[in-house]
């Protein structure tokens, strides 16, 4: 090839790389801020703040989504005439619930007792840094420090991360429109977290049971944050807390997709033994809880590891779970709550 042709060519690939590198500097920043917008965490302190202000909480609500849609405070204070606080929610793993239970404590002040939601995915997931921004505990691993121009394709480094963020982008826009209310957000809101009691549809789709399909199995501890699970034990211990863990019900197809459910639940039995304040109770048994009724699920399915009660769902288990909770709060000493 001529020098000449080399150079054009040479430069034809250095404005078709600065434009790859602008493009998807771009695209990760639009991602970054619709993300921002449509979330409106509220700084991690504040919200606690309010929280103190508003009311006197004696337990407190931990987990992941699934609690999120089973746990519910308005049926906990209508119930047993006892205030809770929840925290929970996708992207919330262990290590963001050890940061957040020390914030807690510090300005809310130490719960009586803590209702922790438990999934069989929870040694394999790890907080959303979104999140855990909020903390400002996130360390940078050695050269790995980003940069305006490392890493030079944000998208593909961060691939997980922005996934994640698209799929939370999509689900908090599906459910405002839902709700007919852009305002409601009981994730962020301290009043709105007092009141939801679930989504009142359900996208379940009934089938009759496939040719193989992919079954999962749990994810042990460690895992990515079973460090953290161990300093909240700890933690709990030291400051005298009682904890209830407690597995929601899965959808059947989902339940029959975790194939190592009971291996699972005797995982947690082991980790807590030693802690004499903890209980375990468990909902994923056809014989307990109806999880082949569809109404009672907002989604699960066959091959999918993860399902969440639906509004009508959640009460049906509040009907069977609360009783099950204030006996464990009075054999753990939690009972009465603090007034």
């Amino acid at each position: 090839m001529p020098r000449r042709q080399g150079w054009r060519a040479a430069r034809v690939a250095t404005i078709f790389l600065i434009a790859l590198v602008a493009a998807d500097r771009l695209l990760s920043a639009a991602i970054d801020g619709v993300y921002v917008a449509l979330e409106r965490h509220p700084p991690i302190r504040q919200k606690l703040s309010e929280a103190a202000q508003r009311s006197s909480y004696d337990w407190l609500i931990l987990g992941s989504s699934r609690t999120f849609e089973s746990v519910h405070p308005a049926h906990i204070a209508r119930d047993l005439g006892v205030t809770a606080f929840k925290e929970a929610s996708k992207g919330r793993s262990l290590r963001y619930h050890y940061e957040f239970y020390r914030e807690y404590a510090r300005i809310v002040g130490t719960p009586k007792l803590v209702i922790f939601g438990i999934d069989y995915f929870m040694f394999g997931g790890e907080s959303d840094p979104r999140l855990m921004r909020g903390f400002g505990t996130l360390p940078e691993a050695p050269g790995t420090r980003a940069s305006a121009f490392w890493p030079p394709l944000r998208l593909a480094a961060h691939k997980a991360e922005n996934e994640r963020a698209l799929m939370r982008i999509l689900e908090r826009l599906q459910e405002r429109v839902a709700s007919g209310r852009g305002d409601f957000d009981p994730e962020n809101n301290v009043a709105d977290m007092a009141s939801y009691t679930g989504k009142d549809e359900s996208r379940v789709v009934v089938r009759t049971v496939p040719p193989p399909f992919k079954t999962v199995p749990f994810a042990r501890h460690p895992g990515s944050e079973g460090r953290y699970f161990d300093r909240l034990l700890d933690t709990w211990r030291h400051d005298g807390v009682a904890v209830v863990f407690v597995y929601p019900p899965d959808y059947i197809a989902t339940h029959l997709t975790d194939v190592e459910h009971d291996a699972f639940i005797r995982h947690i039995r082991e980790l807590v033994q030693g802690c004499a304040r903890c209980a375990v109770l468990d909902y994923g048994d056809p014989a307990r809880f109806p999880l082949t009724e569809a109404a009672y699920f907002w989604d699960g399915d066959y091959g999918n590891a993860n399902s969440h009660l639906s509004k009508a769902g959640a009460e049906a288990f509040s009907r069977l779970f609360l009783p099950d909770l204030k006996r464990e709060a009075i054999r753990l000493g939690a009972w009465p709550p603090v007034k």
